[in-house]
């Protein structure tokens, strides 16, 4: 979706305020007194608008003063951050991913989550636990001098860091910074590789010697509607470190209408420009999502005038860790993303009072149809796990990834056939 956390909220006019009576229709009345000589208030009165007089002056120019000195004033934080960024996409038509600065994958590291934590910790453990492992992402182009400002998840003690890929798209050159160093050290940052569709990418910066602290990923699988969550990033570019709070709203959203990507978390955790790549946190201090957009803007009815319309609020999303792995772990293996699947369209549907994707046709030539699977066809599980929606079967396709044999059962004339196969990867067509 463009609606990223790198773009800024839609500008509109703001709703006037009701008019202010005039201070006289809230006087109370007074009794009325016969009039003084002129002679005994003109020397005061004129003595009193000569002093207003000068102090308008002086305002005046004190005001203009002030207005151009912060004009001329770069917006940083104590600790000497990078200025505000420009969120403007930069025009680059000849761009193309070769243009990123590129670095070698490596088949040996691999990410996995953590089995669930003990009791839920405070938000001040929270924040000190996750900070160590937060980065902000800034990335240029040339010809260009705006920048990208973002955040990045430090997940190896080599260097590795998951963030989103639009922080970095149409740039060639990236750097990451450590929260947790005073100095405020930028690190030049290669690309390993990236996914568009799912807004993934993984970066890879020189660790050594810096007692890098990976960050714990958890199983967002375990996630339920109401619990607490925290998004720790760097809302603006340059209010680093910055953590907000709020709780899983919604559990699998589309980020898309129509999309074939994956379930997102919805969340009320406060997220802004800049917020992108960072840490959707858990209350046990577990990564289980990165944050990645959010819904923003008016909405109005028909014929409604723009100052009646609703402000959307607090509806942020973030994609899960659990789910985005295999992505992950193919692209830290090979540089390249992958799209596993069974080669079928198919339907949410109930055959036999059971619930599952019905299947609406088979593509030629691939391993389902040679094993049998057939149009008609109800697959109620996949490798072991029930499949109701389109979500689920999406979610066991791509965990299982394109090795070994994936394993449905489909009901057939109202009898259940086991059927296997291996999937096929859509990217290399």
């Amino acid at each position: 979706m463009d609606n990223y956390l790198s773009h800024r909220w839609p500008q509109g006019p703001g709703v006037q305020p009701p008019p202010v009576p005039h201070p006289a229709a809230l006087r109370r009345p007074v009794p009325v007194r016969r009039s003084r000589s002129p002679r005994r208030w003109l020397v005061p009165a004129v003595c009193i608008a000569l002093c207003l007089a000068l102090l308008g002056g002086i305002s005046f120019w004190a005001v203009n003063g002030l207005a151009a000195l912060l004009s001329s004033v770069e917006f940083r934080d104590p600790f000497g951050d990078p200025p505000r960024t420009s969120w403007q996409l930069p025009d680059q038509s000849d761009w193309s991913p070769e243009d990123l600065p590129w670095g070698e994958p490596d088949p040996s590291v691999s990410l996995a989550v953590e089995p669930a934590a003990g009791s839920a910790l405070s938000g001040r453990d929270v924040h000190q636990r996750v900070l160590p492992s937060i980065v902000y992402v800034e990335a240029t182009a040339k010809g260009h001098t705006g920048a990208f400002s973002g955040t990045g998840v430090v997940v190896t003690g080599s260097g590795y860091v998951l963030t989103n890929y639009h922080i970095i798209e149409e740039t060639d050159y990236i750097e990451v910074m450590l929260l947790s160093d005073r100095g405020r050290t930028m690190h030049p940052a290669q690309v390993i590789g990236f996914d568009e569709d799912f807004d993934i990418a993984v970066l890879k910066f020189d660790g050594e010697g810096l007692g890098l602290t990976p960050a714990r990923l958890g199983d967002s699988d375990l996630l339920a509607v109401g619990d607490p969550v925290y998004a720790e990033g760097n809302p603006l570019g340059y209010l680093t470190g910055s953590m907000t709070e709020g709780i899983v709203s919604a559990l699998e959203r589309e980020s898309e209408v129509n999309s074939d990507g994956m379930g997102m978390i919805q969340t009320s955790a406060a997220l802004n420009p800049g917020n992108s790549g960072g840490a959707l946190v858990n209350g046990q201090g577990q990564v289980v999502g990165i944050t990645s957009a959010k819904i923003t803007g008016l909405m109005r009815e028909r014929d409604e005038s723009l100052e009646d319309a609703a402000v959307l609020e607090n509806i942020g999303l973030a994609l899960p860790i659990t789910d985005i792995l295999p992505f992950v772990n193919r692209i830290l293996a090979t540089g390249r993303s992958w799209r596993p699947s069974i080669g079928i369209t198919c339907f949410e549907a109930t055959a036999d009072g059971r619930n599952g994707l019905q299947v609406k046709s088979v593509e030629k030539g691939v391993p389902a149809r040679e094993a049998g699977l057939r149009e008609g066809d109800l697959i109620v599980s996949a490798n072991g796990r029930p499949v109701p929606t389109l979500t689920d079967l999406r979610r066991a396709i791509y965990r299982a990834g394109l090795d070994g044999e994936f394993h449905c059962v489909v009901v057939r004339d109202g009898a259940e056939v086991p059927v296997s196969f291996a999937l096929v990867d859509k990217l290399e067509e």
